[in-house]
């Protein structure tokens, strides 16, 4: 049969301590709330932090999530649409796709009646 072992004072004493800080939470109301956004946006939301003072993205999500539900309908709505980050094509991926439509060209050539404008590098 398996020994049972006691446990660490060490580890009683962390037990207590998880027990006594979710008694508080339970008390508070506080429950976990878990975020998962995509890497990209970090930087822009470390941006927006630092102009506005905020040193903790747990009290950006609480601060946009009451500003939500204190909102009016259409407000809310107008918050919860989906707005694109404008997209901007650099040189050189303008080059690379411009290359692969040539290439595209060279490897199905276009049939007698297509229309091919070719650009000018002057």
């Amino acid at each position: 049969m398996a020994e049972v072992t006691e446990p660490t004072k060490e580890a009683i004493k962390q037990k207590k301590k998880r027990e006594k800080a979710a008694a508080k939470d339970a008390a508070l109301g506080v429950e976990k709330f878990t975020v998962e956004v995509a890497g990209v946006f970090k930087p822009d939301l470390k941006r927006v932090m630092a102009a506005h003072g905020i040193n903790n993205q747990q009290e950006v999500y609480q601060l946009l999530i009451m500003n939500l539900i204190a909102a009016d309908v259409e407000a809310q709505a107008k918050m919860l649409r989906c707005v694109t980050t404008p997209f901007v094509v650099t040189e050189k991926v303008s080059r690379l796709i411009e290359a692969a439509g040539m290439k595209s060209l060279a490897d199905d050539p276009p049939e007698p009646d297509d229309e091919i404008v070719y650009k000018n590098n002057n």
